[in-house]
């Protein structure tokens, strides 16, 4: 196959052209830089330049980072996804990826194909407008990261449900009194303290039968009309309203309080149940329905304008992935909750 380097492009020519674009879906026989760097580099194609010079490998990738600063990381995704089997396509956000067996042209792209470095950061904003862009495109989005080493980290990312579950016992019809205790709530009702423990696990019960309530989980049984709690001293000059008290109250404790409660509150309205996730390093792990044998997901909360390091999300993912569950982040806009699903993808 012949090429000339013409504008940023690599025009094939003679009667390979026709093939070429016949071969991906294209109008006219014309190569992208890493896709003229691949050829060339597997002797594939040779390339000369408008003077009519040859170009060798080196000197093309030379001239193609002259061209485009990108060019260099492009080529190391590019060449990563070509050795895998894939066909990749440049196009979308950075590339298309197609599924193994798949030429350009015969089926649509399954996926695209966005570029990170180590260094680089991604604001939550950004990672809803690639859901937003892979859901009008009908694609997947693919995060690939290339850190200090040139190793390429593959990461799926996707909006997740958490649907409504009727497995969950219904809650007792019970008002049980509480008191505040530290940066907690205690039943001391040991009956009432056993039933909410053993029947719906909430809490800590203790060995003197005392039930330890965080304070989400206290919130969410005041809300529910189930709990409430004693005149402490500490409520007295607070909103007039005991939840709505409360709530400021515990948002002394924990400056992100009332965006936990409305994740917490969340699940645990579609039927999920939920547990502190402190020993994996998110705020909560999520059980589906009563099967407490294995939580599925671990759920931290953030704040819509949350900004990512790399590494952050890189240690976040891994983590989840190591105790075989799946990360997600969760946050509030204007018409409830989102709830975003991060994974390291195997290709």
């Amino acid at each position: 196959m012949q090429g000339v380097l013409s504008g940023g492009k690599v025009i094939v020519t003679g009667s390979e052209a026709d093939a070429v674009a016949k071969r991906d879906g294209r109008r006219r026989g014309q190569l992208e830089l890493e896709e003229a760097a691949g050829l060339l580099e597997t002797d594939k194609i040779a390339i000369r330049d408008e003077e009519g010079s040859e170009i060798d490998p080196d000197e093309f990738l030379k001239r193609a980072l002259a061209i485009s600063p990108e060019f260099g990381l492009r080529y190391l995704v590019y060449n990563d996804l070509k050795e895998r089997g894939y066909v990749v396509q440049p196009g979308g956000v950075d590339f298309w990826l197609y599924p193994r067996g798949v030429k350009p042209g015969e089926k649509p792209a399954r996926y695209f194909i966005r570029i990170l470095l180590e260094s680089d950061t991604i604001s939550l904003k950004k990672i809803v407008e690639l859901l937003v862009l892979a859901r009008n495109m009908r694609k997947e989005p693919i995060i690939a990261v290339v850190d200090e080493e040139s190793d390429i980290t593959y990461y799926e990312v996707k909006d997740a449900k958490f649907e409504k579950s009727e497995a969950r016992k219904e809650e007792l019809k019970i008002k049980v009194k509480a008191s505040l205790f530290g940066d907690r709530v205690v039943i001391w009702d040991a009956d009432l303290a056993d039933t909410l423990y053993r029947t719906h696990f909430y809490g800590n019960l203790t060995k003197e039968k005392r039930l330890l309530l965080s304070f989400l989980e206290a919130a969410y049984l005041m809300r529910k009309g189930m709990l409430e709690i004693e005149v402490a001293p500490q409520l007295a000059t607070l909103n007039s309203q005991p939840f709505e008290q409360f709530i400021e109250y515990a948002s002394t404790i924990e400056a992100d309080f009332a965006d936990k409660y409305a994740v917490y509150a969340d699940l645990m309205e579609k039927g999920q149940m939920v547990k502190t996730g402190f020993k994996f390093g998110s705020h909560f792990r999520v059980y589906k329905a009563m099967q407490l044998k294995h939580s599925l997901f671990l759920v931290h909360v953030l704040s819509e304008e949350h900004v990512f390091t790399l590494p952050e999300l890189s240690r976040a993912v891994r983590l989840a992935h190591g105790v075989r569950k799946r990360m997600i982040f969760a946050f509030t806009v204007a018409d409830g909750i989102r709830y975003v699903d991060v994974g390291r993808m195997k290709l």
